[in-house]
């Protein structure tokens, strides 16, 4: 098919594209690191990560609103898991009521991915930088 001869051409980039992605991640991570209000992604020690998403845990219960800011600044931003998994419907019948997952659900109001793509200009991630950074001054 179309598609799979388009990835077979995209796969000899891979490691550059996971490279850029950690790239990224460490700007990233660089410029929030002094933001008590957010929780980067933990890195650990000898070790590396392909940075599908780069998901932040915002800690004062802003995620909600620091999402309609971006919106309003024109950057896209997810939240991919709303509702978590056991809560959803196709596992209803194997969950119980009054079974709960704490730090699951914490996570689940909690967490946004901000855009990390291979196609994502150096100056379209300082933006979102300096929006984020100014959200939370």
């Amino acid at each position: 098919s179309i598609q799979a001869e388009i990835l077979n051409i995209k796969l000899k980039y891979l490691t550059e594209y996971n490279t850029n992605r950690e790239i990224m991640a460490n700007n990233y991570n660089l410029a929030f690191k002094n933001i008590s209000e957010l929780q980067t992604p933990k890195v650990i020690n000898n070790s590396t990560h392909v940075y599908h998403q780069y998901t932040l845990k915002i800690m004062n219960n802003q995620r909600d609103q620091l999402k309609d800011y971006l919106f309003d600044n024109g950057i896209p931003s997810m939240i991919y898991y709303p509702i978590p998994l056991y809560r959803q419907k196709a596992f209803r019948k194997y969950v119980s009521e009054d079974f709960i997952l704490p730090i699951t659900e914490e996570l689940s109001k909690n967490v946004i991915s901000l855009p990390i793509h291979t196609e994502l200009e150096n100056s379209n991630q300082e933006y979102i930088i300096e929006k984020i950074k100014q959200f939370f001054d």
